[in-house]
């Protein structure tokens, strides 16, 4: 059965050639009610969504797959990472996101946040638009698992990531010098006011690491943002009220690589939760140290990198988490909904579901509490799942 929403309109602000910010009214969609323990597909009509939300001549551009989602809690809300490109406008990202997309979970009601006020991105040709003087907004990027929401503020962090492109060809002497002040800052997104501000620290003025497939998330207990790097070897700490980052030496070593890793935050231990494939470990920001966690399949070993012909099981690199507090469980998912499983971190153990024939992409996950979902997207690609340990259809 399909449910159709109600489509409000909502007044689109320019500045200049600019994207202004957009108002909170949300776009039509249709989803499809599932069984519990199975993943649905979210239908939505993308071109009427692009033609009410912008101009005429954007397009959707899906060719990141490396910017991760988050989950403002204070709307329900989803918010993705994607592009949208317009020569109308400037916009062009490549395959770097330059778009907030907010996807309400409970409703199936998406909506443009924002968009990078900059012409340019992965293919250079960076300068940034007319509305750039009102509104400074971060550069197009992959975000890969640097970027956050804190309730306390309403408000979305984002720091590191690959941007570097946009300075390449073409590029303005301008957006040369903005990139170079990006890239040592911090940003904040808040939802009050509709504006980025730049907050002038980041991690790299503690030590040198990789923008690439580095982690931030908020840690409610500490009242601040904690960061790791791609190796899991470098750790530091934003104080929330002071706006400044700390380096903090770590109890041990990290049990797995970071790198392509994407993690969930478990709410009842304030523990940070990292998986890769069938590894899963988690990080303490009380004690400093991780764990190891059991691993989520039991997969073959990948073949021997000689062997050009051969490969690997797709699942090593698949990297959906999120903690669901309501069952206190960690859920992963796999290329297909039979593929997911549920771990108990009470009984340390992994219970696989069948969870329906829908192909899944290598996406990323956050859990809706209202609607007691876990919300599922790659770009504008989503699904959603509905746990249930009483109906469980285990393999």
């Amino acid at each position: 059965m399909r449910m159709r929403f109600r489509l409000s309109v909502f007044v689109l602000v320019l500045a200049g050639l600019g994207f202004a910010a957009a108002a909170d009214t949300p776009a039509p969609a249709e989803a499809k009610a599932a069984a519990p323990n199975t993943w649905a597909k979210v239908g939505m009509d993308q071109t009427a969504f692009l033609k009410r939300d912008l101009p005429e001549g954007g397009t959707w551009t899906f060719s990141d797959g490396y910017s991760d989602n988050t989950f403002r809690t204070k709307t329900g809300e989803v918010l993705i990472r994607t592009g949208i490109d317009s020569k109308t406008i400037g916009y062009s990202p490549g395959f770097y996101t330059n778009t907030t997309v907010a996807w309400k979970v409970a409703t199936g009601e998406f909506r443009v946040v924002e968009v990078a006020n900059y012409k340019g991105g992965s293919y250079g040709h960076g300068d940034p638009l007319p509305a750039f003087k009102e509104h400074n907004t971060p550069t197009p990027r992959h975000t890969y698992d640097g970027i956050c929401y804190v309730p306390e503020q309403d408000a979305m962090y984002l720091m590191l990531g690959a941007n570097w492109r946009i300075g390449g060809t073409g590029a303005s002497e301008e957006v040369k010098q903005l990139l170079a002040e990006d890239n040592k800052c911090t940003w904040r997104y808040d939802f009050g006011s509709k504006r980025w501000t730049r907050i002038a620290n980041n991690v790299w003025g503690l030590f040198k690491c990789s923008p690439y497939e580095s982690h931030m998330t908020h840690w409610p207990e500490g009242n601040k943002l904690i960061f790791l790097n791609d190796g899991g070897n470098l750790y530091a700490e934003f104080d929330l009220k002071t706006e400044q980052w700390t380096k903090v030496d770590l109890a041990g070593k990290c049990p797995m690589s970071l790198y392509n890793a994407r993690s969930a935050w478990d709410a009842k231990r304030a523990l940070w939760v990292f998986r890769l494939g069938p590894k899963l470990c988690t990080f303490d920001p009380k004690t400093k140290a991780f764990e190891t966690l059991p691993p989520c399949w039991d997969l073959p070993p990948p073949p021997d990198k000689k062997d050009k012909d051969a490969k690997p099981d797709p699942k090593y690199t698949w990297k959906g988490v999120v903690y669901i507090p309501k069952h206190d469980v960690y859920l992963v998912c796999g290329p297909t909904g039979s593929d997911t499983a549920v771990y108990s971190p009470e009984t340390k153990k992994w219970t696989p579901i069948a969870g329906g024939q829908e192909t899944l992409p290598n996406g990323y996950m956050q859990y809706d509490p209202e609607s007691d979902t876990v919300a599922l997207n790659y770009h504008l690609n989503c699904f959603t799942f509905r746990y249930q340990p009483d109906t469980i259809n285990s393999k």
